[in-house]
């Protein structure tokens, strides 16, 4: 009987047996909530990974229209703001420094005129005689001045608007001669462009490239001779690639299977051509002087540098394959220069200058390097 009181008690006892199971429990839910928040978040990341190499194969070609940037884009003067207002709020300031002591002077006026009417005491009426003039000449010397006074604030306030409107005068003048001068130098930097100028060609395709950079590590070597460029583009390192493929289980427990070597293969070299269109078609949409152009894949693993393809290219070429559903497509089409095995590993081949070049000097050959890697 005494077991069976203690046993009652001791469930009943805060931090009993059954509190202490609750907290079991609790502790439990929490860590499963926490482990399928880190699953899926795991699972998220593969996800995104992949998706962001996806992303890479989506090719456009949007030729720059520079004719109509050439047109000279009007300037659009802004009015110069009202500053009326500014009167008649320094009216009614002025105007209320004086209603105060009009209204004392009034009023005691009033009281005196009541005084005079209806007393009978000659004294008294001498004394409210005497005041009322005396407030009179008082109510009318400062109504003067009140007047003068609002007429000396107005034509400062006046001045001070003409000042103002003399100011905003002179920043449109500024805004019309910067928007000028700004249209004139666009204009004269789309006309060496189109010239074929050095400065502006680079100028150009710096400003192209970096506005439309890679997630992963990617830069370009651009050189140029006779309008002829030769872009060898710095690729990312195979191991980019995910080697195994996220699954979400009914679980909510991410799985994970391995990809065959031909798989990362082949989804290596989509992104290595994928990359390589998508800088080309940057370039020979914002260049027209260029017709005929160079494309080199090139890979760096430690102190080897090697060519993994290459291509000759022209506009229309970059135009029709950057139709293509994805980047190997597009290589089809711009017949590039490549060699790999069974497994689609990409083998190294030989680097060679355009032909165009000729046996040129490296001094008259002009390098750029830009970085795509945002």
């Amino acid at each position: 009987m005494a077991n069976k009181k203690n046993y009652q008690a001791e469930r009943q006892m805060p931090g009993g047996r059954q509190d202490k199971g609750k907290v079991y429990v609790d502790e439990l839910y929490f860590r499963h909530v926490d482990q399928m928040e880190r699953w899926r978040q795991e699972y998220e990341r593969c996800q995104a990974v992949e998706s962001t190499l996806a992303l890479v194969s989506t090719l456009r070609y949007e030729e720059v229209d520079y004719a109509s940037q050439l047109l000279r884009v009007p300037w659009k003067e802004r009015s110069v703001p009202d500053f009326s207002h500014l009167l008649e709020k320094a009216r009614v300031e002025e105007e209320g420094k004086y209603f105060a002591p009009i209204i004392v002077r009034s009023s005691l006026l009033l009281i005196l005129l009541l005084i005079l009417i209806f007393s009978s005491n000659a004294i008294v009426l001498w004394v409210s005689g005497t005041g009322v003039v005396t407030l009179l000449v008082l109510l009318g010397i400062l109504i003067q001045k009140r007047h003068s006074r609002i007429e000396k604030v107005i034509k400062q306030k006046q001045i001070e608007i003409d000042a103002k409107v003399e100011y905003e005068q002179n920043l449109i003048k500024e805004e019309k001669e910067k928007h000028e001068n700004a249209e004139e130098e666009r204009i004269q930097g789309i006309e060496r462009l189109l010239a074929g100028e050095l400065a502006a060609i680079y100028a150009k395709i710096d400003q192209a490239l970096t506005t439309r950079p890679f997630p992963f590590h990617v830069s370009a070597d651009i050189s140029l001779y006779l309008n002829i460029p030769s872009v060898k583009i710095w690729l990312p390192p195979k191991s980019i690639i995910p080697t195994q493929v996220c699954a979400l289980q009914a679980s909510g427990r991410p799985s994970f299977e391995e990809k065959e070597t031909r798989t990362i293969n082949k989804q290596y070299f989509e992104l290595c051509a994928s990359i390589s269109m998508r800088v080309m078609s940057v370039i020979y949409a914002h260049i027209p002087a260029f017709r005929t152009g160079y494309v080199y894949g090139m890979s760096k693993e430690g102190k080897n540098i090697e060519c993994l393809f290459a291509s000759k290219l022209d506009r229309s070429t970059v135009e029709a394959a950057c139709n293509s559903s994805n980047g190997l497509a597009a290589m089809q089409i711009c017949k590039a220069t490549f060699n790999c095995d069974t497994t689609l590993e990409l083998l190294p081949i030989e680097v060679t200058a355009p032909e165009e070049w000729g046996d040129v000097e490296p001094q008259l050959v002009h390098n750029l390097h830009v970085n795509l890697f945002q």
